[in-house]
């Protein structure tokens, strides 16, 4: 059996990043405060296959139950959440480059989720043309307010020059996967 994150009773963290183990890595590093939740992605783009996810408290849609033959005791509809839009997203450039980890080169990465804290942290360098850069992500969503989420960004330049822009926005198109 492959460890995917490593043993502590308030920490699930790793130093390991696998394209093949993304969705786990999202499931494993959800946050959610009662009111709303949301997966473990990435806030920066990222072209390889993942399933994106925020959800709110109380959004659902009566879906018809498929079942294939009807049996005593299934509902008719069952509740299906909603995927709202996102406010995740925040497009990096790195001297109008695009950071994605699954098209760039990076080192060091590190994913953690503060099962105490609620925090989920994350951090790696990436390695572009002559520049590297060291980013570290915060998210939290708050208990005291429960509309309201952190999300801090922090670029530090190790070599090279770089020009970082950030652009944050929201995400509409949204989709379930069934």
């Amino acid at each position: 059996m492959k460890r995917t994150f490593a043993v502590d009773p308030w920490m699930i963290a790793t130093h390991q990043f696998h394209p093949e183990d993304k969705r786990l890595q999202e499931s494993l590093t959800a946050i959610g405060n009662g009111y709303m939740g949301m997966r473990g992605n990435f806030e920066e783009q990222y072209s390889g296959d993942q399933l994106l996810g925020t959800y709110l408290g109380g959004v659902w849609f009566p879906d018809k139950t498929r079942v294939g033959w009807w049996k005593n005791g299934y509902p008719a509809y069952f509740g299906k959440a909603i995927n709202a839009p996102s406010f995740l997203p925040i497009r990096i450039k790195v001297n109008e480059q695009p950071v994605d980890l699954a098209k760039n080169s990076f080192r060091d990465f590190y994913l953690a989720l503060d099962l105490h804290q609620g925090l989920l942290t994350r951090q790696f360098i990436y390695e572009g043309d002559q520049v590297e850069v060291r980013f570290e992500f915060q998210r939290f969503l708050s208990n005291v307010v429960k509309e309201a989420a952190l999300i801090n960004v922090k670029a530090t330049v190790l070599s090279g020059k770089a020009t970082i822009t950030f652009d944050a926005g929201l995400e509409g198109r949204v989709a379930n996967e069934d």
